[in-house]
């Protein structure tokens, strides 16, 4: 603060989680929640977490940033983590994955598929074939290249 202008409010240009050492201490945090909640980091994978429990039940968790999804085989695992997650941080529980990075997910019985659906019409406005016709082959078929 400025001599003779302690009377004035300071503006900040940015937030502070814009700051260059943000993601740093946010990761910082994180991995360290994790290793005390009982978390091993996946040797292959830097942004990977996995729990695994006496009885074989394992619980993995990606995180990207300030997202993150958990995947594993038991129900209990999942409440007990998102219980202790609500605690430690502010978080919103967004239930089922529907879209992540881009991708969007359907959860059926049949299975999970994945597609970008969105951003491939999104590409097609952008280059205004959203109004071309429809085919199943990626190319015509018997069509000759030159």
């Amino acid at each position: 603060m400025k001599k003779g202008n302690d009377h004035k409010v300071y503006k900040l240009k940015k937030a502070l989680y814009g700051l260059k050492q943000a993601p740093r201490a946010w990761y910082s945090r994180i991995k360290s929640y994790f290793m005390k909640e009982g978390f091993k980091k996946c040797l292959y994978e830097h942004s990977f977490f996995i729990k695994a429990h006496e009885r074989g039940k394992i619980l993995i968790v990606c995180l990207y940033v300030d997202d993150l999804i958990f995947t594993g085989y038991d129900e209990r695992m999942f409440t007990d983590f998102k219980k202790s997650m609500m605690h430690e941080f502010d978080m919103t529980d967004l239930e089922r994955m529907r879209y992540f990075l881009g991708i969007e997910v359907l959860q059926e019985h049949k299975g999970i598929f994945i597609h970008q659906r969105k951003y491939t019409h999104e590409v097609l406005q952008r280059f205004g074939m959203d109004k071309c016709n429809l085919v199943l082959n990626p190319i015509v078929p018997r069509f000759k290249l030159m």
